[in-house]
């Protein structure tokens, strides 16, 4: 009874409760406190017993949770790869500002913000300091930093 009691914790944290470590322990503690009883109780037959009663029970419950998709709930199975597409994506929008010319709306000291092409983004001097209201140009970037320089005019 404490094998059926043990493995149907075991269940009960997958299924309902996952994340709860707690309840799935105890279930499994409950499982080897079954089978050393066992031993202890009724002898080596009856140990062999419980224990291949507790393994046929165990494994029958995991592949219920398996085809049952619980056991999706429970194992991570989304990639954290980032979509290459996206990411090409992200680039060719981001690639747009170069070469643009804008005003910088805070003092670059040498990071602060640029108004390019009506957005405002966060831009980088070349390691000058640059007050506001002067003409800027984009003129590299570098993941998500614009790099900044002078210019003469709008």
């Amino acid at each position: 009874m404490l094998i059926v009691v043990g493995v149907a914790l075991i269940v009960a944290e997958v299924y309902l409760i996952p994340g709860l470590n707690i309840v799935g322990i105890f279930g499994a503690l409950m499982v080897l406190f079954a089978i050393g009883i066992a031993f202890i109780e009724i002898g080596l037959m009856g140990g062999v017993l419980a224990l291949l009663a507790a393994g046929g029970l165990s494994g029958s419950a995991f592949w219920w949770l398996w085809s049952s998709g619980a056991w999706n709930r429970f194992i991570l199975v989304a990639s954290l790869k980032p979509d290459d597409k996206l990411v090409a994506r992200e680039s060719e929008q981001r690639a747009r500002y170069l070469g643009k010319s804008g005003t910088a709306i805070t003092p670059l000291r040498p990071t602060g913000i640029g108004e390019i092409d009506g957005d405002r983004i966060e831009v980088v001097t070349e390691g000058d300091f640059i007050s506001a209201g002067s003409a800027i140009k984009v003129v590299a970037m570098d993941r998500r930093k614009y790099f900044v320089r002078l210019t003469s005019g709008s």
